[in-house]
């Protein structure tokens, strides 16, 4: 005789409990729903700036390599130029000389001067043609080989970084590769489940810059000075990896990090070609300018030893020329 009422008593409770049941459900659903639609426009955008950094920092590579070529070609520059500079004026040089030392010998005219004096000058003047010649040949040599030297830098190691279809196919990420993410990362909540991944290392150009935030009184100065003591300690490993609080504890996504792990891995397809850092200092191409000079850097100062010595003997031949045309010959 009980059974009707124990039906009507535990009835409402069992529509109660049903009604609790599917709102728990829906609220579920939803979040699912949220999250899922939340994340995937955070990766589309994400991978929208993926794209546009690397073509930048490309950009900015190429434009980097192409100042050390021109390096390159500046500091080769300066033996080369010293070609048509010094080449002209050591041809007329050795003309005169020849031209001196065949018709303007003495004797030819009027008698012959002394032997000892005519075999000093002969000799001075010998000297300087051979010095100037060896000159000519230092200077030949030294701009040709700065020249050889520029264009196998410019050509086989100074190469502008131009990407391959490889290294743009995997700068490149589709929208259907969210599927390949993990279930954590689809359906985050933001605010309210903490980032997956760690946040990167700041460089040490950014330790000394001010961070900005909320430094006032009120809740946001409560959040900042709570999230700067949550990262103080994350900095100093008092924080575990599994400690994680939302808002608070630093972090990405994890297809982020997976973005700065194949850099390192694979430097040559990021963005600077060098991976998370630069170009490393002192750069590449101005060692190998200088192991390729010295094959001439000798050369050029040679080159002008040679040309004082050279023209130290014809100015002393010119001067035992006047001797012996001013007092053998006209004497």
């Amino acid at each position: 005789p009980r059974a009707p009422a124990q039906r009507l008593r535990r009835g409402p409770r069992r529509v109660r409990v049903g009604v609790v049941g599917n709102m728990d459900g829906s609220v579920a659903q939803s979040a699912g729903v949220f999250g899922w639609n939340y994340n995937r426009a955070n990766f589309k955008y994400d991978q929208g700036q993926r794209w546009a950094r690397y073509t930048t920092g490309r950009k900015m590579a190429m434009a980097q390599v192409g100042m050390f070529r021109q390096d390159v070609t500046d500091l080769a520059g300066v033996s080369m130029g010293k070609m048509k500079l010094y080449g002209p004026i050591y041809g007329i040089v050795i003309t005169v000389c020849v031209t001196v030392f065949v018709e303007g010998r003495s004797g030819l005219k009027f008698p012959g001067p002394p032997v000892f004096i005519s075999q000093i000058y002969l000799q001075c003047l010998a000297c300087g043609i051979g010095f100037i010649t060896l000159a000519m040949y230092l200077l030949f040599h030294a701009a040709m080989r700065a020249q050889v030297a520029c264009v196998q830098l410019r050509t086989r190691k100074v190469r502008v970084p131009v990407p391959t279809q490889r290294q743009l196919d995997s700068a490149r990420k589709l929208l259907s590769t969210y599927e390949e993410q993990g279930l954590y990362d689809m359906f985050r909540i933001p605010f309210v489940m903490p980032n997956g991944a760690n946040s990167p290392e700041n460089s040490d150009d950014d330790e000394d810059k001010p961070h900005g935030g909320y430094a006032k009184g009120g809740l946001p100065g409560i959040a900042a000075k709570a999230k700067k003591l949550v990262s103080a300690a994350h900095e100093k490993g008092e924080t575990t990896h599994n400690m994680r609080m939302p808002g608070l504890t630093p972090g990405v996504p994890s297809w982020y990090a997976q973005e700065v792990e194949d850099r390192d891995e694979v430097p040559e397809s990021s963005p600077s070609g060098f991976g998370t850092d630069g170009a490393p200092e002192p750069y590449e191409h101005f060692e190998l300018l200088r192991a390729a000079q010295k094959e001439w850097w000798s050369c050029e100062a040679y080159m002008r030893i040679c040309f004082l010595y050279g023209m130290m003997h014809l100015i002393m031949a010119f001067s035992y020329w006047v001797v012996i045309h001013t007092i053998c010959e006209l004497g």
